[in-house]
């Protein structure tokens, strides 16, 4: 695992969360939609939705970013969403919004649909995080339950959402520790407690 995603910037691995607790944070976070004003995040949403945690603390979880990053502590959640019709996100790199410096931090993609270039799916450009080279673009088609690990200098976007059915993930960031990070005006990243 960890040499294919020092070589390509991201990891899938399938079928890692129980579509039962899936399930049951879509049923948590649902009612969340009508209170928010934003048609594709809610951030720190682990403040409204305390099942969440369960993600971010999964001991199999934490074993993956501990070999990524070394010591590390979670500092942002994000609830990404995009509707039938929902626009894209363009081209970017995660460290813009953090200036950790390479490598410093990671974003852990939790899916919770089926994710597909009709839905608007997450694309990469295979090994961008270390220039100049790259791969062509592949997009991330992936189940409920899945997650993708992703380098915080990997270029990464997404397309419009074409289908009639939502597209929804979980962003969970991990930073090392000691290490400065933006903490944002929106984002408000700070440490967050397993209690």
């Amino acid at each position: 695992m960890l040499d294919e995603f020092n070589k390509l910037g991201f990891y899938t691995i399938h079928n890692f969360f129980d579509v039962d607790l899936i399930n049951r944070i879509i049923k948590e976070t649902n009612p969340l939609f009508e209170y928010t004003d934003s048609d594709s995040n809610i951030l720190q949403i682990h403040e409204k939705a305390p099942s969440i945690k369960e993600i971010i603390f999964d001991e199999r979880l934490n074993e993956l970013v501990t070999k990524i990053l070394g010591e590390n502590e979670p500092v942002q959640t994000q609830w990404r969403f995009k509707p039938p019709e929902g626009s894209g996100f363009p081209y970017h790199q995660d460290d813009f919004w953090t200036r950790a410096g390479h490598g410093n931090t990671i974003n852990v993609l939790v899916h919770f649909e089926k994710t597909n270039e009709l839905n608007g799916c997450i694309k990469v450009l295979p090994e961008s995080h270390n220039p100049p080279f790259h791969s062509d673009g592949v997009s991330l088609n992936c189940d409920k339950g899945d997650i993708t690990i992703l380098h915080n200098n990997l270029i990464h976007w997404s397309d419009k959402n074409t289908s009639l059915d939502w597209r929804r993930n979980l962003l969970v960031m991990y930073v090392k520790n000691n290490i400065d990070y933006i903490r944002g005006e929106n984002a408000k990243r700070k440490t967050i407690q397993k209690t």
